[in-house]
């Protein structure tokens, strides 16, 4: 069934089964049993007080409703008070507390109130979802909405209503056959939900729904049906894996169908839920807009009534605490309510005037109106040029002033925040020839956008002040001090900042060059005898283009230390890191997303992320901790092919994209997503890797012959088996005399604890020989010269061999080796 399983829901469903009972089935009161409240008569009273006589001012909700209202009869106002405990049924985010004070101050109008039922003002302690700004901030909306749906079902004879409440798609057909007013989708969904909880599901917006059932398609007989059919169907084939009483929300279902962390909205919500959720949130952002608005609503209702000192009252709205406008900016403005009062009024009353403020339309046109009379370029009395020209100028001192109209759904305006804004989530931005009206709408709607993928995520905004408070912060603000030293770090590179102690060049690679390498570095260069240097140099490469491939022959060590590097930067998070092997018959299905069988023995397939993406969603829910992809024998794939379109992730890292089989989904690779791959050098040449691979990756070699793999049996010989250390120069002999570096034995065969005489020797002759033979099948003659005893005899009469130092660095070898080129 789609009832919430949550306990705090579970207070819910009965008193919306008196709803049904009551208030739909005989027109009775919820709180008042006895009274037909539910009928034509009063709901159409109600509807006439306050759906045809609607007030567009900035005062609160509560204050216009009591307005609205002011003389009804005590039979109306008790069914606007049931109307609003309907409505407050559904958000699981406002405190119960809040919501039984709402529904008593309407009973308080009554001339002999009645109280809220104990086990109706319970259940105000629960609710169904986590509702955003759509729902609270279009409350009168939604209110709307159900008391149309209760006129119509006035309308209905007795067999259909009765069809109706016995019958959820005969309910759904005359819920959808009501007009919906703009902004009460919610209270639609919603509904279908309290009255028929086995059948719909518990979700305020369409779109969730159409996610759910794309998501699930494989499930779904008859794509043609309506979405919550879809979704009964889909929920009947989930119970036989996840169990009857299963939750879209919950974990290891949601992951399957939510819209994937790692997209660049996923990773600016991780960002603005830090910020929302601090203490001082509210303090620093919200507090002050609040008591700028209040001294312009002081400041409009003095402009439109043109009372005496209105300048002086616009004035004081423009100083402390306001940071919004630019003081420039503004000075330009009040001179030119100084110079041209009755201009400069008559445009603030075009802006400000009552009426139907909240439309789009009039907004627009208000706006424009506004604009118009704006001086661009006026001689002031003493003969100063002054005016706002510019858009964006002209737009902030605009928007600042809307506050005095309604803050929560008109908030502050400023330029480079926006901009920035639409930068790291995609969104995109305004045409340059848009005017100021067009520009404050793609703004209100972007915050609306947030606001819908944020309450996806888990965050909720309660109106759109605090979408454009997270907005700045995101954008504006310094990282928080007492943030640890790595998600501050994160947050940084989430900008395109600097790191803290890196400037415009990057440092030097060495012990004390790189303020920025993670400081396990330096205890695996001593427990794994690396260069410290050179680890220092790989994190500089990765740090700056996110990916390398480590390549050289077998047994030198190059997945060992990946794994060995991948640990530290995921700071010992298994979930962090992740690994896998390319193979001929590897594909993108297997590597970024496919469709695979569904699960539960259902029929038909589902779109199943890959390793890619998995990393890619972990990386952005998680982006204060790297986390690494370790693609080992990369070459041994089509790489062009596994990789497809993620070639342009792979060098633009700031942008999305939609991937081949979830078009209707942007995806890119986190910032905070390191990918390292190895390369066989033995098996195919580094030349003859795909150059647009070689274009996006730093590749870095690991050869016996240079660092870090020069010497290090000899050093850990020395440390563990210093009996042992004639091996070291065995096997640099035998490399010497390969002359192919390429084909090098690398020093990986022998880094056993238990390693002794017999290992060398069985070692040598099924691990070394067998590879070497490989190599020179057609010329066995040859292949005698690498015996383990006739290198040792040769050494003992003095044979040459290389080793020491003297050795180039990794850059000298990156710049100077054909092979080591990137391009």
């Amino acid at each position: 069934m789609a009832r919430c399983p949550s306990p705090k829901s579970a207070p819910v469903y009965p008193a919306a089964q008196q709803f049904v009972d009551r208030a739909l089935a005989r027109h009775d009161s919820l709180f008042s049993p006895g009274q037909s409240i539910w009928s034509s008569a009063i709901l159409d009273d109600l509807h006439t007080r306050f759906v045809e006589q609607p007030i567009e001012t900035p005062e609160p909700f509560m204050v216009k409703f009591e307005r609205q209202l002011s003389g009804a009869s005590d039979a109306t106002l008790l069914l606007a008070a049931e109307c609003l405990f309907v409505y407050f049924l559904v958000p699981l985010n406002i405190k119960g507390e809040t919501k039984r004070a709402a529904i008593q101050t309407v009973l308080s109008w009554m001339k002999e109130p009645v109280a809220i039922p104990t086990d109706l003002a319970a259940a105000m302690d629960g609710g169904l979802a986590t509702v955003g700004i759509a729902y609270q901030t279009y409350r009168p909306f939604q209110l709307q909405f159900l008391i149309a749906l209760a006129r119509s079902w006035q309308v209905l004879d007795d067999d259909r209503r009765a069809a109706a409440l016995a019958d959820p798609w005969v309910f759904r057909t005359v819920v959808y056959d009501v007009p919906v007013p703009p902004g009460s989708q919610a209270m639609r969904e919603c509904l279908l939900h309290l009255v028929h909880p086995d059948t719909f599901e518990p979700a305020t917006l369409v779109e969730v729904k159409k996610r759910i059932a794309d998501s699930f398609s494989a499930f779904v007989s008859d794509p043609k049906e309506n979405v919550d059919r879809q979704l009964l169907e889909i929920r009947g084939r989930l119970a036989e894996e996840y169990g009857p009483g299963f939750d879209f929300w919950d974990a290891g279902v949601r992951e399957r169908w939510q819209p994937d962390a790692a997209n660049r909205w996923g990773q600016f919500v991780y960002w603005a839920r830090r910020f929302h959720e601090g203490t001082s949130f509210t303090t620093l952002e919200r507090d002050y807009k609040v008591e700028i608005a209040r001294r312009l609503q002081d400041a409009r209702q003095a402009v439109i009534d043109n009372a005496p000192g209105w300048k002086d009252v616009l004035r004081r709205a423009f100083g402390p605490p306001n940071n919004i406008t630019f003081h420039i900016v503004h000075a330009h403005f009040l001179e030119w309510i100084e110079t041209e009062p009755v201009k400069a009024r008559a445009a603030l009353v075009a802006l400000w005037a009552p009426g139907d403020s909240g439309a789009d339309d009039a907004v627009d046109q208000r706006i424009r109106a506004f604009s118009a009379a704006l001086p661009s370029n006026t001689p002031s009395a003493g003969g100063r040029v002054f005016g706002i020209s510019g858009t964006g100028s002209r737009l902030n001192m605009i928007a600042f002033l809307n506050l005095a109209t309604d803050i929560e759904r008109f908030p502050p305006y400023v330029t480079t925040a926006f901009t920035k804004a639409f930068e790291l989530t995609g969104h995109p931005k305004p045409s340059a020839s848009a005017d100021e009206a067009e520009r404050y709408r793609h703004m209100l709607n972007f915050l609306d956008a947030l606001d819908h993928e944020a309450s996806q995520r888990g965050l909720v905004l309660n109106d759109r002040l605090d979408a454009q408070s997270v907005v700045w912060c995101v954008t504006k603000w310094n990282p928080d001090p007492a943030w640890p030293r790595a998600d501050q770090n994160a947050f940084r590179r989430y900008r395109g900042e600097p790191l803290e102690g890196e400037g415009d060049d990057p440092p030097p690679p060495g012990p004390n060059g790189d303020p920025t390498a993670p400081p396990g570095l330096k205890a695996l260069a001593e427990r794994e005898l690396l260069d410290l240097a050179y680890l220092e140099t790989i994190d500089q490469l990765l740090r700056s283009k996110r990916q390398v491939i480590f390549y050289g022959p077998p047994g030198t060590g190059k997945t060992y230390i990946a794994r060995k590097l991948a640990e530290v930067y995921a700071d010992g998070a298994t979930s962090a890191v992740e690994l896998v092997q390319f193979h001929p018959s590897y594909a993108y299905e297997d590597f970024v997303e496919g469709f695979r069988p569904a699960k539960g023995g259902a029929q038909g397939f589902l779109l199943t992320p890959g390793p890619l993406r998995r990393i890619a969603a972990a990386a952005a829910n998680d982006p204060s901790r790297m986390h690494v992809l370790i693609i080992d024998e990369v070459n041994r794939a089509n790489v062009a092919k596994v990789f497809g379109e993620l070639y342009f992730l792979l060098e633009y890292r700031r942008e999305d994209i939609a991937l081949q089989y979830s078009p209707e989904q942007r995806f890119n690779l986190p910032e905070n997503l390191y990918i390292v791959g190895t390369m066989n050098s033995a098996d195919r040449s580094i030349a003859l890797v795909d150059a647009a691979l070689r274009r996006r990756f730093y590749f870095v070699p690991f050869f016996p012959d240079r660092p870090p793999i020069q010497d290090l049996l000899r050093r850990w010989l020395a440390r563990h088996k210093p009996a042992l250390s004639w091996l070291a120069d065995v096997v640099d002999l035998l490399n010497e005399r390969l002359g192919d570096r390429n084909l090098a034995v690398g020093p990986s065969h022998f880094l056993r604890p238990d390693l002794n005489d017999e290992w060398i020797h069985l070692i040598w002759d099924f691990a070394v020989l067998p590879y070497l033979a490989e190599h020179f099948i057609e010329d066995e003659a040859r292949l005698a010269e690498f015996g383990l005893e006739r290198l040792r005899a040769a050494l003992s009469a003095g044979g040459t061999f290389l080793g020491g130092g003297g050795s180039p660095t990794l850059t000298d070898e990156m710049a100077n080796g054909a092979d080591a080129s990137p391009s």
